[in-house]
């Protein structure tokens, strides 16, 4: 089309027909610019679809990482409820009630029950490479990209509270067991604990009748339900991360 507008401003150069020659000329010129704007379109278009692909490939890559946190949330969740359960049949026996644990009883539920800590590590590699490099602009959910910003430092919340709990047992509740109780004995429940006996005949009941004792239980036990209520509040932020994944994926994949 151009090679033949330019035999024709040839021609009317040579005729001397100088207004035709304005209007073919426009014309080519109109031509250039429409040609301009399809390959600004095409480049546009691919934009798009390259965009879009990173956006499914993120999109996927957040929800197979928050699958995983969830598996494991639930799993600190579960261990968070066994450990309350057996720091409130420790209290049951504290004070003046009735003692009804057996050594071996007593043993159990004191090495999880009291020194039993929860801790929840969550996987967060994908995400914090996706907001180091700005890759979060791709994402066009506003609301999926503000909890995924805000993930760090609820994060942060919940490992703080941990962490005094952590404390609390290293600092109180450890040193009181050495000085009242027959650690030997108590340790004995642990896995990865030496199966050398205590050379110490010492009474394990005599440690209920200790206000102390039960108060420690008592710490530890809120410790314990805070933390599992802080992975509760965050089991719906990664249930809500997941859906809003879900959702988009549904959409680009339409």
């Amino acid at each position: 089309m151009i090679k033949f507008y330019h035999r024709l401003r040839r021609r009317f150069i040579i005729e001397n027909k100088f207004s035709k020659y304005i209007f073919y000329a426009m014309g080519e010129i109109v031509l250039v610019m429409i040609g301009i704007l399809l390959a600004l379109q095409v480049n546009n278009w691919n934009e798009i679809r390259k965009t879009n692909k990173q956006e499914i490939e993120l999109l996927q890559s957040l929800h197979k990482e928050f699958k995983f946190n969830e598996i494991e949330l639930n799993r600190s969740i579960e261990k968070a409820q066994v450990i309350q359960k057996k720091s409130e049949a420790l209290l049951k026996n504290t004070g003046t009630r009735e003692m009804k644990l057996s050594r071996h009883e007593s043993d159990s539920l004191i090495s999880t029950g009291l020194l039993g800590i929860i801790t929840y590590d969550a996987s967060g590699g994908i995400l914090e490479d996706i907001i180091n490099s700005g890759k979060i602009h791709i994402l066009k959910n506003d609301k999926l990209k503000n909890i995924l910003s805000n993930w760090g430092g609820i994060l942060n919340d919940v490992k703080e509270d941990e962490t005094w709990a952590v404390n609390e047992r290293n600092t109180i509740t450890l040193p009181f067991l050495y000085r009242n109780s027959n650690y030997t004995n108590i340790s004995g429940g642990m896995n990865y604990i030496t199966d050398i006996p205590s050379g110490f005949n010492t009474d394990y009941r005599d440690i209920y009748k200790l206000q102390e004792f039960e108060n420690i239980v008592n710490s530890h036990r809120i410790w314990n339900k805070k933390n599992e209520n802080n992975y509760k509040r965050l089991k719906k932020r990664i249930e809500e991360i997941i859906i809003l994944c879900e959702q988009d994926l549904k959409l680009k994949n339409k």
